[in-house]
Parts: C-alpha cells; sequence; structure tokens
C-alpha cells in the first residue's frame, strides 16, 4: 500500500492523472461506503435476516469495531485526517476544504452528519463492549439492538445524501452509488 500511494505510486498517478476523476472517485467511494456496503449489506441486512451468519465479522465477533472504524474512515477520507496509533494526527489538504470554498452550507452539513454517523457507530460499539455484542442486536425480539442499528443505518442513508450533494457543489458528473436490496428492494432479499 505504502508503494501504491508513494508519490510515483500507481494508485497516486491513477487519482491524480484527472483531478475531477480523483475527486468524484474518492467521494463516490464514501458516498457507495456508506450507503450500499456498510448501512445496506453489512447492517440492514443482518437486522432484517436476524440472522447471526450476515454479521460481517462472525467469527470474531469484532463487527461493532469493524463498523465504527469504517465511519470514522469514511469521515477521515472527507476531512483529510488521520489519527496514527501513536495518537499524533496526520493532515493535509481536503474535500471538506473543497466543499467548504464552493457550498460552505454543504460543508457544514456534511461534517456534522459525519460526525453524527460516528456517535451513532460509537453507540453500537459501546454496546458490544458492555456485553451485547452485535450478533446479539440482530436477534429477534431485541428491541434496544436493533433501535442502535437503525439509528447507525439512518445517519449513514442521511450522511450519503449529503455526500450527493457535495459532488453537485464541486460540479463533478453525477453517480450511482452503490445500492443494497436490502435498502432499495427489501422484497428481494426474501426471495
Amino acid at each position: 500500500m505504502t508503494a501504491n500511494w508513494a508519490v510515483d505510486g500507481p494508485a497516486r498517478a491513477a487519482v491524480t492523472a484527472d483531478p475531477q476523476a480523483g475527486l468524484l472517485a474518492a467521494l463516490t467511494g464514501m458516498g457507495s461506503m456508506s450507503y450500499g456496503e456498510l448501512a445496506g449489506d453489512r447492517m440492514q441486512l443482518g437486522l432484517m435476516l436476524n440472522d447471526p451468519e450476515e454479521e460481517h465479522d462472525c467469527f470474531s465477533d469484532n463487527t461493532h469495531n469493524s463498523h465504527f472504524y469504517d465511519g470514522v474512515g469514511i469521515r477521515n477520507v472527507y476531512l483529510g485526517t488521520y489519527t496514527r496509533i501513536d495518537g499524533s494526527t496526520l493532515s493535509g489538504p481536503s474535500l471538506s476544504d473543497l466543499v467548504a470554498a464552493a457550498a460552505p452550507g454543504v460543508d457544514a452539513q456534511l461534517r456534522a452528519e459525519l460526525d453524527a454517523s460516528v456517535a451513532s457507530l460509537g453507540a453500537i460499539k459501546r454496546a458490544a463492549e458492555g456485553g451485547m455484542a452485535f450478533d446479539q442486536m440482530i436477534a429477534p425480539g431485541n428491541s434496544e439492538g436493533a433501535a442502535l442499528i437503525t439509528a447507525a443505518i439512518d445517519a449513514l442513508v442521511t450522511q450519503t445524501a449529503s455526500i450527493d450533494r457535495a459532488i453537485t457543489a464541486l460540479g463533478l458528473s453525477p453517480v450511482n452509488f452503490q445500492g443494497s436490496d436490502s435498502l432499495d428492494n427489501p422484497n428481494a432479499v426474501f426471495q
């Protein structure tokens, strides 16, 4: 990964060769991860099916950490910041800077929504660390667990709409984020 993102690395070249395409790739990744992947396939599907096998990390009971840090990662991409293991922060120019210059209201709303989704995912993490594992949260009849998961799903879906507004604010081509039958066509899940 380090070599791919080095100054002459292929990943860096892919997103810098066409700056507009690079911005669009970052925002599309954020939206697809927020909506189809995390809110849909990793959370809503398990909640709908009440199936512990639909837990993302079903063999390690680490799903709460996976979901939480996925949310943190989405926010990190937008803010251009990363907190290292030693607690120091790496930061630089960000998508947020660009969106704020084009549409300050969109940026402020998206930043608040990213914080809200991380907070909702943090509530799931705290519940799991307190003894209610994710597979227990999605179990039939666990209204407390379902409420925690639903709040996080709602926050992720909400932020996805603002990611789409950020794309528009930057004048980038419209995209279709990765979807999920569990959110887009729930009846298909049961077929």
